[in-house]
């Protein structure tokens, strides 16, 4: 993420400081061996007031950052040095950085009258010095640099301010993207799940009447199951929320993972140890299902595995490859060759669905007093190094 303009500036203005400074260490040093003259003196401890003001305190940095108008203070520090010592004086390379961030700081009109303003007093000074020969740098190099880093300066916040503007947008466009995933998450769970079990709570209700007038035996029966749907529909809708709940996709992946391992060691009184290796992130809708997944697979342990400790590892790979893994030593089972879930169970089904989903694939390794392993591989073709690292 781009700073913002405020403390870009602070940046541009800090750095051309520092380079004041260097000029007029650079400047002392070729008059080594002269008279140390008044004027020279005043230029020094003038010039190198202001950056060490500045650089020291933060503060004064960021007085003139807020308020622009408070560096024509330091234009005239500038063309009283110029004036003072003269065009051809070495500390007229500590000026350049007057010019810089007037172009940061300054709007571009009042840039560019700041710009007139140097250039003029620059020239003005050149004329009034009597000179026997005047260089290219003197009479026009000097002037065009002036103007050339005030112009660097504008444009530099300029771009600066685009970037930032296109990263506001940027963060809009994925909050927005990520809200309509969150309600076609929300579509398809509830069309899944919910949707289907009050559908089915409907139909039983419209012929309840039916079966009152008919046969009251057959009614009753017909009431208990509508209770019990009712009781289904609340449990789905209650796991539902809490699936919602779960991912927080302005946190990181892994502290979302390493949070719903302790929540479940709590609630159960189970072990469940959270390792994670590399760097992890997945989209929101592949971390949506990948953790639903998990979550699926720890329910599993804390049902049917007995098991007295259990393993979530997470290894970040190449390509942006994540492997997850759930690992038990409990009881273990004897799985169906195609992967799903035994009959009159639904779990590991569900998983291969939401793995596809989420663009995934699911691989259960277990064996009747083997414990169980839980392997899940985003992208569904992981890179091989990751798998067999983790084997």
């Amino acid at each position: 993420m781009s700073p913002s303009p405020r403390h870009f500036a602070h940046r541009v203005v800090g750095v051309a400081l520092i380079v004041r400074l260097v000029a007029i260490t650079v400047a002392t040093f070729t008059l080594v061996g002269e008279t140390m003259t008044a004027p020279i003196l005043f230029s020094t401890v003038a010039l190198g007031a202001s950056g060490l003001l500045g650089l020291a305190y933060p503060a004064v940095l960021d007085f003139v950052v807020r308020h622009p108008l408070a560096l024509i203070v330091d234009i005239l520090v500038t063309l009283a040095v110029v004036a003072t010592l003269g065009v051809e004086s070495p500390f007229v390379l500590a000026t350049f950085s007057t010019a810089l961030i007037v172009g940061v700081l300054f709007e571009r009109r009042t840039a560019v009258a700041a710009a007139v303003v140097l250039v003029a007093g620059y020239l003005l000074a050149a004329r009034v010095e009597v000179l026997p020969d005047r260089g290219f740098m003197v009479a026009v190099g000097v002037p065009v640099l002036y103007v050339c880093l005030v112009a660097i300066g504008s444009v530099v916040q300029t771009a600066h301010e685009q970037q930032a503007s296109a990263a506001r947008e940027i963060a809009l466009a994925r909050e927005s993207a990520a809200s309509a995933d969150e309600r076609a998450r929300l579509a398809r769970e509830m069309h899944d799940s919910l949707g289907k079990t009050l559908l089915g709570i409907a139909l039983a209700a419209d012929a309840l009447p039916m079966w009152v007038e008919r046969d009251p035996a057959v009614a009753l029966v017909e009431a208990r199951g509508l209770a019990g749907g009712a009781r289904q529909a609340a449990d789905e809708a209650r796991r539902l929320l809490v699936r919602m709940r779960v991912d927080q996709p302005d946190r990181p992946l892994v502290e979302v993972l390493a949070s719903v391992c302790q929540q479940w060691q709590a609630h159960h009184g189970i072990p469940c140890r959270f390792t994670c290796a590399g760097a992890v992130d997945l989209s929101t809708d592949a971390r949506y299902e990948i953790l639903a997944i998990i979550g699926e697979a720890l329910e599993n342990v804390a049902r049917h595995a007995r098991a007295s400790v259990v393993d979530v590892a997470v290894h970040g790979g190449a390509d942006g490859a994540v492997l997850l893994s759930v690992q038990d030593d409990g009881q273990g089972f004897v799985p169906q060759s195609d992967g799903t879930s035994p009959r009159g169970h639904f779990g590991l089904t569900g998983m291969q669905e939401r793995a596809q989903v989420a663009g995934a694939s699911v691989t259960i390794r277990t064996g009747v007093g083997g414990g169980t392993r839980v392997l899940v591989q985003h992208p569904a073709r992981l890179v091989r190094q990751i798998a067999d690292e983790v084997a």
